[in-house]
Formats: structure tokens, C-alpha cells, sequence
């Protein structure tokens, strides 16, 4: 008994996404829902990747974008040059969080 799949397996369908997307370039409002915003925030090259990459996935993304290391270190690096509030914007943190992290940095330092 054949099943649908087996009829997938069998038939080679030409698509050429390079075409589908050369028509679709400078204009989001073409694409399918969150494709849509990702290509009038992105542009259309990078919603080809997306879509390759990960389509038919649920992706969630996270509050924090930077590691907890590179956080740490932007800390480390520019606590002279910069104010807790400018550290605070820059890394996505509280200012008291920034002056937290400092503070264990500074402890961690004169340990050493």
C-alpha cells in the first residue's frame, strides 16, 4: 500500500527559491506573516536564510541577547568610560544590575 509520503519520496519537484525571491525583493507586504516583518526589518536575503533555516520550527527568543561573560566583560571594560545608565542601554540590563555585576567584579579583583 503506497502512502502519501511514498508519492513525495517519488516526484522531484523543481523549485528555484532564488527565482521565487528575485520577485518578491522590496516588497514585505507579499510574505506570510512573521516573514513579513522580518523582511521590512531585515530585507529579503536574510528571510530566505530564516525561512531555509528554520521554517516549520517554533522559535522563542529570549530577553537576553548577550552572554552573561560578554556582559560582564562590556562591564569590566568600560565602567571608567561610560555611566551605569549608557552600560545599562548598551548590554539591555537594569543600572542596578550593571552596578551589581560591577561591584562582584570589583570584589572578584581585590581577591586576586
Amino acid at each position: 500500500m503506497k502512502t502519501a509520503e511514498d508519492n513525495v519520496k517519488k516526484k522531484n519537484v523543481e523549485f528555484n527559491l532564488e527565482e521565487e525571491v528575485d520577485v518578491l525583493k522590496g516588497n514585505p507586504e507579499r510574505y506570510a506573516g512573521v516573514y513579513r516583518e522580518l523582511a521590512d526589518i531585515l530585507g529579503d536575503a536574510a528571510v530566505k536564510k530564516i525561512w531555509k533555516r528554520f521554517s516549520g520550527v517554533n522559535v522563542t527568543f529570549p530577553q537576553r541577547l548577550f552572554s552573561k561573560e560578554y556582559t560582564k566583560e562590556f562591564i569590566k571594560q568600560h565602567w571608567k568610560d561610560m555611566s551605569a545608565s549608557e552600560i545599562a542601554r548598551t548590554v539591555g540590563l537594569s543600572e542596578r544590575r550593571v552596578r551589581q555585576i560591577a561591584s562582584d567584579i570589583q570584589k572578584e579583583d581585590e581577591e586576586v
